[in-house]
């Protein structure tokens, strides 16, 4: 009896431990950074407000390492698919100029995710 109490405890454990959440899908990568398009490709001097809500989104949910070779997998997928009218720079920029204090390499078609590393979120 007190083994089976000892493995229903483990269980109930296990079930009741809060779960990590995902990376976020491409789709929803896509989604959030929709807004940011008009910046990136230097139609708008600033990028709007919905873009650095995206942003800051993405990046609050891309805690673990793999979870951010996944989203840069993600944008460097979305920039191929907009072709050369994408600024690099402006793509690095996005969460320093959204107020946030986020190093992001400059993701362009040759960028190799695995080697991404950038600093946790933290607001300026």
């Amino acid at each position: 009896m007190a083994r089976l109490l000892g493995i229903l405890s483990i269980f109930v454990l296990l079930v009741l431990r809060p779960a990590r959440a995902a990376a976020p899908s491409c789709p929803t990568v896509t989604a959030k950074l929709a807004s940011c398009i008009s910046y990136i490709d230097d139609q708008s001097t600033q990028p709007a407000s919905a873009c650095c809500a995206g942003v800051k989104a993405i990046l609050a949910q891309a805690k673990s390492k793999q979870d951010k070779i996944a989203v840069c997998k993600c944008i460097k997928s979305a920039l191929a698919n907009l072709g050369n009218k994408v600024d690099t720079g402006r793509v690095s920029g996005l969460p320093k100029i959204c107020g946030m204090s986020v190093n992001l390499p400059p993701i362009n078609k040759n960028y190799d995710c695995s080697k991404i590393s950038w600093m946790e979120l933290s607001h300026s």
